[in-house]
């Protein structure tokens, strides 16, 4: 009796253990992650105006990172809300460059490298995914942070996917200075006056 009453508490142990390994397998399949990283030389551009010409500047460099759930499997097809976990971009200050050595050292004096020498965006949500000729239109809400001050954003993303897996984002954002607590900048007297409104070109690949 004491034998039969150790064997069956055994197999019950067993059959439990099991079950439970079997579930916590079947939860990391659900769950896997796949994370990408930004893939080559990002495209970047920075375009402004003011009253007397039109002005523009290069992101050279930046670091992002994109953690999708179920990445491994992720098709345009299936993409979902759901399966972007995070993103986060970081622009160093000190890489963004226009023709204009002048004009280079003004914006990293606006945007007030010396103490915030990073610009970033943490994704906060996708709120919609829209599927049309081979692309997906993304709705993305997230918090773009510069000089020092955060400021909500949404934006409309084109993804698309290539060949080798890797997936493209393309578009255009158009920001304003003040919202960063940025006045527009002004030269000679104030007789030029850079426009508040300024646009963010962007195509970046990430694998």
């Amino acid at each position: 009796m004491y034998f039969k009453l150790i064997t069956t508490t055994l197999l019950a142990f067993v059959f439990l253990t099991g079950s439970l390994l079997a579930q916590n397998a079947s939860d990391t399949t659900d769950t896997q992650e796949r994370t990408l990283t930004v893939q080559g030389t990002p495209q970047m551009k920075i375009d402004g105006t003011s009253n007397i010409r039109d002005w523009d500047a290069d992101i050279t460099e930046m670091d992002a990172t994109l953690v999708l759930q179920d990445g491994d499997e992720l098709s345009l097809e299936t993409l979902t809300p759901e399966s972007f976990k995070s993103l986060e971009i970081t622009i160093p200050v000190e890489h963004i460059e226009s023709g204009s050595r002048g004009l280079t050292k003004n914006i990293h004096k606006y945007l007030k490298e010396d103490d915030y020498p990073n610009i970033t965006f943490t994704l906060s949500r996708i709120t919609d995914i829209v599927r049309e000729n081979g692309t997906a239109l993304i709705t993305a809400e997230g918090v773009i942070t510069a000089a020092g001050k955060e400021n909500p954003a949404t934006m409309t993303v084109t993804a698309s996917m290539n060949p080798d897996g890797s997936i493209n984002f393309s578009g255009e954002q158009q920001l304003l200075m003040t919202s960063f607590d940025i006045d527009p900048p002004t030269a000679i007297l104030g007789t030029v006056r850079a426009d508040d409104e300024f646009l963010v070109l962007y195509d970046v690949s990430f694998n």
